[in-house]
């Protein structure tokens, strides 16, 4: 399978089952994917309506904003990067203007339980401490950015290995992946008789 069907294919799947699920699934999705070449499924996701704050601030910091804080505007940033600037650009954005969907679970940057620390005081990783420090930064982050988003603190680890998630798919994503890989194989080998 060529890696722009696979994309493809990803994308939709993706997509479909984004539409219907629960905000923890969404959220699930965007703190275990893969981000690179993930670029399409972030934007997709970025300009939801349904888009919750603790899943826009989960990508937000997972798209790594200390990077772009270097690069006072889009034209410093390299070429190969600049999706992840307007990407943060537009989860910022969406905070600022309030458009995302009312929230229905918390998270928080300070202590986020998909990456846990195998610390019992603190068991989240702290996006937060990433950030570049005002005087060193080309801007800085807005402090909403910063703000735990209230509500009920899912533990998305614990959530992923429990219904057997990986790379941010759920099972049944990852298994018609598999599938349609095993079908151009077996066409491939078919063909090869």
């Amino acid at each position: 399978m060529e890696d722009e069907d696979f994309d493809a294919l990803y994308l939709d799947l993706m997509q479909e089952f984004l539409a219907d699920a629960k905000p923890v699934q969404w959220l699930a999705t965007v703190c275990t994917m893969n981000y690179d070449g993930n670029g399409a499924l972030v934007d997709w996701i970025i300009k939801q309506p349904r888009l919750e704050p603790a899943v826009a601030k989960a990508l937000y910091w997972y798209l790594q904003p200390a990077y772009y804080q270097h690069y006072a505007s889009e034209d410093k940033v390299p070429a190969i990067n600049r999706t992840g600037w307007h990407q943060i650009q537009a989860l910022h954005q969406r905070f600022a203007r309030g458009d995302l969907a009312a929230p229905s679970i918390g998270w928080d940057p300070r202590n986020d339980l998909a990456s846990p620390t195998g610390n019992p005081k603190h068991p989240g990783y702290d996006w937060t401490a990433e950030a570049v420090p005002a005087k060193e930064a080309a801007w800085t982050i807005p402090p909403i950015m910063f703000e735990p988003v209230p509500g009920e603190q899912i533990d998305i680890y614990a959530y992923c290995d429990d219904n057997g998630w990986d790379e941010g798919m759920p099972p049944h994503v990852q298994e018609e992946l598999n599938s349609a890989i095993e079908d151009e194989s077996d066409s491939d080998a078919d063909i090869d008789d």
